[in-house]
């Protein structure tokens, strides 16, 4: 109850700072906005619907208190190409250094390509490429003393670092919050999240600083049946209107080393603004050993260039000692 009343606490503070955000009246009015282009593919396969389904290093982005389900050591990169030719990279590694706590590292590269540089007047006066960076790091926790036999309450925190290179250069400063609990009481046992994204400084190109891209998210995830996982987020952003997203995931045994996977969602964000197709995403994974290789599709609706992201991962599952091998 004090993680959820901490989380609706930073929800109200959100809301109120201006009655323009949480609408389209709000759209352009943060910087740094590339902060909320999703990474993973399996997430984004799910229709971004996943903030109580991470369970990796890619949990730096998603939701920090994700991290805490890594068992000893998770890493992930993607490759995703946009539209215009904007390209976007990103590495992300976890560690357990004890039974309760978790440590991650993670950088964001994105590219927008070649750009003409014009004058006032409209004279082209060369070239130039805006460049992104973001440096990221997040600390996870296990809450034992909200924890027991009827849940289990974890935290997460991210830390980052943003550098901007355009025709002139910016920095920013900012971080997350999330929270997961499970409860294990009902027919089937349920998650729920919440994530306070991009609160912090935001960047300052000229004479105004920016403000983050600040986003809030509510989510919930259960599994049915044991192949199929089904989830579903709320996502709030200070820029956007207020929407939704639903995933679900259908995993099962190929072999006893290969697991396939197949994944869809829906996102509702553009089905004003690019049509209802926009929204729909899907995706495969394979799973060979201790790698792991996803796959998404993403529409764009009337931009006519549909996306395609790509991230292969590694985690090291938990020590089995000799005995229980041999059982």
């Amino acid at each position: 109850m004090r993680a959820l009343a901490l989380a609706l606490a930073l929800l109200v503070s959100a809301a109120s700072a201006r009655a323009s955000d949480f609408t389209r009246n709000a759209v352009g009015t943060s910087g740094s906005e590339f902060l909320s282009q999703d990474l993973g593919a399996r997430g984004i396969a799910m229709g971004g619907a996943y903030s109580a389904v991470t369970n990796d290093s890619n949990s730096i982005y998603w939701n920090p208190a994700g991290l805490t389900r890594v068992p000893r050591l998770s890493a992930s990169v993607m490759y995703t190409r946009y539209v215009a030719g904007v390209s976007y990279q990103s590495a992300n590694v976890a560690g357990r250094i004890n039974d309760t706590t978790v440590v991650a590292g993670g950088w964001r590269y994105r590219d927008v390509g070649s750009i003409d540089q014009t004058t006032i007047d409209g004279n082209t006066v060369g070239t130039f490429t805006p460049r992104d960076y973001v440096l990221e790091g997040s600390f996870a926790q296990s809450i034992l003393d909200l924890s027991d036999s009827e849940m289990d309450v974890t935290m997460g925190v991210t830390a980052r670092a943003i550098h901007s290179d355009y025709v002139a250069k910016a920095d920013g400063y900012g971080g997350d919050l999330g929270i997961q609990t499970r409860f294990y009481t009902a027919e089937y046992a349920y998650d729920l999240s919440f994530v306070a994204r991009n609160m912090g400084v935001g960047q300052k190109f000229d004479q105004i600083r920016n403000t983050m891209p600040f986003e809030a998210r509510l989510g919930a995830a259960m599994s049915p049946i044991k192949p199929l996982t089904l989830s579903l987020d709320a996502i709030m952003p200070a820029s956007n209107i207020i929407h939704g997203a639903v995933g679900m995931e259908y995993a099962s045994d190929i072999t006893r080393d290969i697991r396939g996977a197949v994944r869809a969602g829906y996102n509702s964000l553009t089905t004003d603004s690019l049509g209802v197709a926009s929204g729909i995403t899907f995706g495969l994974g394979l799973k060979v050993g201790d790698f792991s290789f996803d796959y998404a599709f993403v529409p764009m609706g009337v931009l006519g260039s549909d996306t395609h992201r790509l991230s292969i991962s590694f985690n090291l599952p938990a020590k089995v000692s000799r005995r229980y091998r041999e059982r």
